[in-house]
């Protein structure tokens, strides 16, 4: 290593440019004077003194009087260690400056790409933790095992788990009393998904033949997540039977989903029957929350036939028209662009 390179080093590690160049020319002379060593480091004899006994204080040199003031390096390995010790931290730093690159923070990025899967189940268990109205989520059983108590958690918090249990054609026995509040069936191999909050969407392919193929996506965006709802809806949720149901037959019932709410009380609106209904959501005009209970006097719905959902029934019009103390509101779903209020959460207090 040439001189001005150890001396860069040295400065590295703490010590100025003057101490790093008398360091060094000490250890050139071996021992010598406070005057031959600031001929020798290029550093004014003024100053050599001071610089010396810094050195000493770290343990580099000693000093000692021999008519006047000398040095001599010590025993390096302090200072060897001292130069591991900052290797390892630098070391260190690329491994997580890597890290970081492969897996850029998810707060600052709408759609992030990472490597490994891993990383995007745990990214899963934190979008869970932090959920607070809904969470749509697709696994495989054994999959399922593995959150299962963060799932829990999140329904004792009042938080709506719709889950798909996916890629095989015999359920298990998967315990989902107090994990989900309904469950459905899908026996064809499917990514992974989560939806949480109307926000995080995480995903994943299907397993891929080999591990350079394996990549995550991780989605912080209102609007690219309704991409992921659409596709939750379509494919995981509606096409599928249901197996597992934690909502009680008779109100109140509560639902995250404007369509299946609909889907609910319509032949009760239909029949002329009252139906009050409480809805959490916001105000379109101005974005403040909004807490509503009416009477709904009126539905906009493109229903399926008897086979189930049709394409339109997820892209039409979907609206409840809901009569309050303070006039008639119109509530629409996820992206209401035309109602009064985007709404949420729906619960059917009463049909009478």
């Amino acid at each position: 290593m040439e001189t001005e390179t150890l001396r860069s080093t040295l400065e590295d590690v703490g010590l100025t440019q003057y101490e790093a160049k008398t360091y060094v020319a000490v250890l050139e002379l071996g021992s010598a004077s406070a005057t031959e060593i600031a001929d020798a480091a290029d550093v004014p004899q003024a100053r050599v003194y001071d610089v010396l006994r810094n050195l000493e204080g770290r343990g580099y040199v000693e000093t000692y009087e021999r008519g006047s003031l000398h040095a001599r390096a010590r025993d390096p390995e302090e200072v060897i260690a001292e130069l591991e010790t900052y290797a390892d931290t630098v070391t260190e730093a690329g491994s997580e400056l890597r890290e970081r690159w492969e897996e850029p923070t998810v707060e600052n990025h709408r759609v992030s790409v990472i490597r490994p899967v891993s990383s995007v189940y745990e990214r899963a268990r934190e979008r869970i933790a932090d959920a607070h109205n809904e969470i749509e989520i697709a696994v495989t059983p054994d999959r399922f095992a593995d959150f299962r108590a963060e799932l829990a958690d999140a329904v004792d918090r009042g938080v709506v788990v719709k889950l798909t249990l996916t890629g095989v054609e015999t359920l298990p026995d998967p315990d989902l009393d107090g994990a989900v509040t309904e469950a459905r069936h899908r026996h064809l191999p499917t990514p992974f998904l989560l939806l949480a909050d109307r926000m995080s969407a995480c995903f994943t392919p299907e397993e891929s033949l080999h591990p350079s193929q394996e990549y995550g996506l991780l989605v912080n965006d209102y609007s690219l997540s309704r991409m992921f709802d659409w596709y939750f809806q379509t494919a995981f949720w509606e096409p599928w039977p249901r197996v597992y149901s934690a909502r009680e037959e008779g109100p109140p019932r509560t639902y995250t989903n404007i369509r299946e709410c609909i889907r609910s009380i319509r032949p009760a609106v239909d029949d002329g029957r009252e139906v009050v209904l409480t809805v959490y959501g916001q105000s379109r005009s101005d974005g403040t929350d909004r807490e509503l209970t009416g009477r709904v006097v009126d539905v906009t719905y493109t229903t399926g036939g008897e086979d189930g959902p049709t394409l339109a029934s997820f892209t039409d019009e979907a609206v409840i028209d809901l009569e309050t103390p303070d006039g008639t509101v119109t509530v629409g779903g996820w992206g209401a662009m035309l109602e009064d209020v985007e709404a949420h959460r729906f619960v059917v207090e009463e049909i009478r």
